[in-house]
């Protein structure tokens, strides 16, 4: 059996080389019109046939014999390599690719006797010395079931078989044990600054010892000290105060052994499960070229289907979780973009259609597009569909064509938007590439569309290559510090104010050979830019990119640079659109992850000054009061306020906001959370209503509590809004302020 798995495993890169090597051929001659060479197709159908064979795979070999006589036919000039030959070719090679893939990883039978007999008319009866097989795949599945459900024993030493729930599990267990680690260096810090406050300590000790000593010689002679028993009780002092210095030394020493021996072996046991996790992307993907041309052949189209760079690898769960976004664009694309046969002839096209999956990796991300040869965007429908449904006002209609190509595909991805005339199975709901689109960002990535580069269209994936862990680069807000992944950042620079220079409207500095727009990160996300500074300070600047887009981002300062865990933005109710997620801080509070290719303004856009000048007044920001106990919530919430232009105060319980509120601190809405310690929420909520200055103020009540009772209590004292967080839903909560300010 160790045998036959091997001879398999060589077989399935063998039959891919001559698969693809025929298509190449075939699609080369339809191109140019010249013949191409059927010596070499026919010597790699026959080497398919002997392969095929020597496996015991008896329909790849029964196909790639009538292939083999086919070609020899065609090579005598007995019949043409027209347009239907070539489309029955074309149907033995998808057909023999499935039988290889349901060999080897599973799935549904695969029906061959209809290729066979197009190959048998093609051919004419050249093909009788080889029998169809006698058992077809889905008459014996205990004696042809896959080769990976048939190792027995062989490989018992070398392989074991888990449960996926298991592995996650230890995945997210090593995951977690990494912030953890780090947060360890935070407490030899401390331990660092306790030594140098001993060390202090002991030199003011050094000093006062020596002016006792001589304050009491000077007043009661050299006896004096020892007469008096102070001497003894001064040595047994400095003895304890030096024993604590050793202590503290040995303690410090210790922390930074074992911090160093945690970082090697935590990150060791993060590297091994993470390559334990990483897998080919072929082991998941392997089936889509299939799939693909079932859905169009139900469709009655043709279509060749190009998968390239299976060989790159990614995380399992996220390969697994990238075939229906995957399968959603490719039936996109058949039902709305690839033409049928006809058509294509008529306008000059070769019959059948072409979709190309490539795959690569660029840095800590998997990068997927899709592309084929079809119609490509139907700008004109798009538009006037945009209108239909009031997405796009009359003036922009009147303006569309100068409209960017990103936010005229950006309609594409809105739920029930569908250029479609009718609904057929595949296509005219308009959910597709909203699904598509939604899975991508929770695996907190980013989908694009784009016009391909020889008609049709082109769709980008990108997502990370693993969800355990993402290296981020930790920027300072204002008072806000929020992380970007590595992945899109392309550079950190320092450059002074004096070197941005004004590109059409939009300060631009130079970098190398590139001229790059200049913004401030703080007005991007809706908060106050800063002062402009002068021309001789320095700016920090984060050059982010978002596909073929630079962007330099004005932050106030670097702060670090870690690897970590993020929790996806579905998990928090986060924008998708703005944010990845959120990652934790040492101090146990949450920073935001930045979405960059969402936050990306579209091209021709107007971009936010990156400074504002000194004397140009403030704008009147609402101001609002947070109470919640959990340092969590607390900081999310004031994270994503200030992002949205509000001024945020913070307060632990219901007692400290009554406090600050009778103090006199102004505030125009207050957000409570209701289970709290001291006060809660209905308490505070009840003072606040009773008190006539501060009746007037809008209360939304933020909590888990979502029994009918306590919203009818909640809404009976007087709150304005009662919001139910089974998780953080920002979306209804600034709903709801907008409506209350």
């Amino acid at each position: 059996m160790d045998i036959r798995q091997r001879l398999l495993a060589a077989f399935d890169l063998e039959h891919k080389e001559h698969l693809s090597a025929i298509r190449t051929a075939l699609r080369e001659a339809e191109a140019s019109g010249d013949a191409p060479d059927l010596v070499d197709i026919h010597r790699r159908a026959h080497s398919l046939k002997g392969a095929a064979r020597a496996v015991d795979l008896p329909e790849v070999e029964a196909i790639s014999h009538r292939l083999e006589a086919a070609f020899i036919a065609v090579q005598k000039g007995e019949i043409p390599l027209d347009a239907a030959s070539v489309g029955v070719v074309r149907r033995a090679l998808d057909a023999i690719e499935d039988l290889v893939a349901w060999s080897l990883q599973g799935g549904g039978g695969v029906e061959t006797a209809g290729v066979l007999a197009d190959l048998d008319a093609l051919a004419g009866g050249r093909a009788g010395s080889v029998a169809p097989p006698a058992i077809s795949p889905a008459a014996s599945p205990a004696d042809r079931r896959p080769m990976r459900e048939r190792g027995g024993d062989a490989d018992s030493a070398a392989l074991v078989r888990i449960a996926a729930q298991g592995l996650e599990r230890l995945s997210e267990t090593a995951s977690a044990l990494l912030p953890e680690v780090e947060a360890q260096a935070g407490l030899g810090e401390q331990l660092r600054k306790m030594r140098q406050e001993w060390r202090a300590l002991d030199r003011a000790w050094r000093h006062l010892r020596v002016q006792i000593g001589r304050d009491a010689v000077g007043e009661m002679g050299a006896g004096a000290l020892e007469g008096r028993g102070a001497l003894p009780a001064l040595m047994a002092f400095e003895r304890r105060f030096r024993a604590l210095g050793g202590a503290l030394d040995s303690a410090h020493r210790s922390h930074d052994r074992l911090l160093w021996s945690m970082r090697r072996w935590g990150g060791s046991l993060q590297q091994d499960m993470r390559r334990l996790r990483m897998l080919p992307a072929e082991n998941q993907l392997s089936g889509l070229g299939r799939m693909i041309r079932d859905i169009s052949r139900a469709e009655g189209k043709e279509v060749e289907v190009d998968v390239r760079g299976l060989e790159v690898e990614a995380d399992r769960t996220v390969l697994q979780r990238l075939k229906d976004p995957i399968l959603h664009i490719a039936r996109n694309a058949i039902s709305h973009g690839i033409e049928t046969p006809a058509e294509r002839l008529a306008l000059g096209k070769r019959p059948a259609a072409r979709v190309t999956i490539a795959a690569s990796v660029e840095g800590a991300r998997l990068r997927l597009r899709i592309e084929d040869d079809g119609r490509g965007l139907d700008r004109a429908a798009i538009l006037r569909k945009a209108g239909e449904r009031g997405l796009i006002d009359a003036d922009e209609l009147s303006t569309a064509g100068e409209m960017p190509l990103e936010r005229l595909t950006e309609f594409l991805f809105h739920p029930g938007f569908s250029t479609a005339s009718h609904t057929t199975e595949l296509a005219g709901r308009g959910m597709g590439l909203a699904i598509a689109r939604r899975e991508v960002e929770r695996l907190q990535g980013n989908l694009t569309i784009a016009d391909g580069p020889g008609g049709g269209t082109a769709v980008t994936i990108e997502v990370p290559l693993s969800l355990l862990s993402q290296r981020l680069v930790f920027v300072a807000v204002q008072d806000q510090i929020l992380a970007i992944p590595s992945a899109d950042v392309v550079r950190l620079r320092t450059a002074a104010a004096g070197t941005l220079f004004s590109g059409v409207g939009t300060p631009m500095i130079r970098i190398g050979e590139e001229e790059i727009p200049v913004t401030s990160l703080a007005a991007l996300l809706g908060m106050e830019a800063p002062v402009v500074p002068p021309a001789e300070r320095g700016l920090a600047l984060v050059v982010v990119r978002a596909a073929d887009r630079r962007l330099a981002l004005a932050v106030d300062r670097f702060v670090a640079t870690r690897e970590t865990v993020v929790t996806a933005a579905e998990e928090t109710g986060l924008d998708a659109g703005r944010y990845l997620g959120t990652v934790l801080m040492d101090d146990g509070g949450p920073a935001l992850v930045l979405n960059i290719p969402g936050l990306m303004p579209l091209p021709g856009s107007t971009l936010p000054p990156p400074a504002r000048p000194a004397e140009e007044a403030t704008p009147a920001r609402a101001h609002i009061l947070v109470v919640d106990d959990s340092i969590t919530t607390r900081t999310l919430e004031k994270s994503i306020l200030e992002a949205h232009g509000y001024r945020v105060t913070l307060c632990v319980d219901g007692r400290e906001a009554l406090e600050r509120l009778s103090e006199g601190m102004e505030v125009g809405l207050i957000i409570s959370d209701v289970e709290m310690p001291r006060m809660d929420g209905f308490a505070l909520l009840q003072a606040v209503k009773a008190d006539k200055r501060l009746a007037e103020i809008p209360v939304i009540l933020v909590t888990s509590r979502a029994s009918d009772e306590d919203r009818e209590r909640g809404l009976r004292l007087g709150a304005d809004a009662y919001i139910v967080k089974t998780r953080f839903d920002q979306n209804e909560l600034l709903a709801g302020i907008r409506r209350l300010l």
